[in-house]
């Protein structure tokens, strides 16, 4: 594939990288141009607040589920540079950086929140085409006749073999091209979803593509229990996202007889 777009130096430029910058200042620019022009200032500094979060939420998780390596290779810990984030991780830590900003500015963080709704769907898109372009997250190797031909995807895993595998990125990139045409339509379909809905709504369907495709995953990746951890960890993202979106929908319509709707999301 194409895992590197420049060398420069002893400085190299991943695809993935690229990508996953280019979305963080797509959605750094979303929310900015989406606050109330008063707090525009505030809602881009939560959003610096949780991309710094989730960039420690997602290392750490990474090495903590690595920690044999790492224990030999203490240095390498603060590489983020050469790769290696846990996206549950990044979730979690984007939430609690932004949470930290909002509690202590007294801003309200569910608007915030909702406002990210679509750039969380197109940083779940633009990780898979990283991870195609970079050969992560493949998927597993097919024998023939496993699949249709039409289906089996020649790529390369970690170490460059190149073998029929199950299309697994290429899945996740329509997955989330759909979870964007969701993302951007559902909300507008019914005007009564309370704030912080469609921020829930949008990752839970970003997490639900990554704890489906996770099975067909080739890529090496520690067991608990026989199942691997980024199985675990997309299911936990999944349960809390769809738990919360189902809850506060449903808490607005047992209330809507007889109270006023709640604010409107604007993802």
């Amino acid at each position: 594939m194409y895992p590197v777009v420049a060398r420069f130096g002893s400085f190299t430029l991943h695809t993935y990288t690229l990508l996953i910058d280019i979305g963080i200042a797509a959605a750094l620019a979303w929310l900015y141009l989406r606050a109330p022009r008063e707090r525009a200032g505030r809602w881009l500094d939560a959003g610096i607040a949780a991309t710094i979060g989730g960039f420690i939420g997602a290392r750490l998780l990474y090495v903590s589920v690595n920690g044999d390596y790492y224990f030999l290779h203490l240095g390498e810990i603060f590489q983020i540079w050469q790769g290696g984030l846990a996206w549950p991780g990044a979730v979690f830590g984007a939430l609690l950086g932004a949470w930290f900003y909002c509690n202590r500015k007294r801003e309200p963080l569910a608007p915030i929140l909702d406002a990210l709704a679509l750039p969380i769907t197109l940083l779940g898109l633009l990780s898979w085409v990283g991870c195609l372009a970079g050969s992560c997250a493949y998927g597993f190797e097919l024998t023939p006749g496993q699949l249709p031909a039409w289906m089996a995807l020649n790529a390369p895993d970690l170490y460059g073999l190149v073998v029929p595998r199950f299309p697994t990125q290429v899945i996740g990139i329509l997955w989330s091209l759909l979870t964007l045409v969701l993302v951007w339509s559902v909300p507008r379909q019914n005007r009564r979803w309370p704030v912080g809905a469609s921020s829930a709504y949008a990752l839970s369907l970003v997490a639900l593509g990554a704890f489906l495709l996770d099975f067909t995953r080739g890529d090496p990746m520690p067991l608990l229990n026989g199942f691997r951890l980024d199985i675990i960890g997309s299911a936990i993202v999944l349960l809390i996202a769809t738990c919360v979106w189902s809850w506060l929908i449903l808490r607005a319509r047992m209330r809507a007889p007889s109270q006023t709707a709640e604010p409107v999301a604007n993802p």
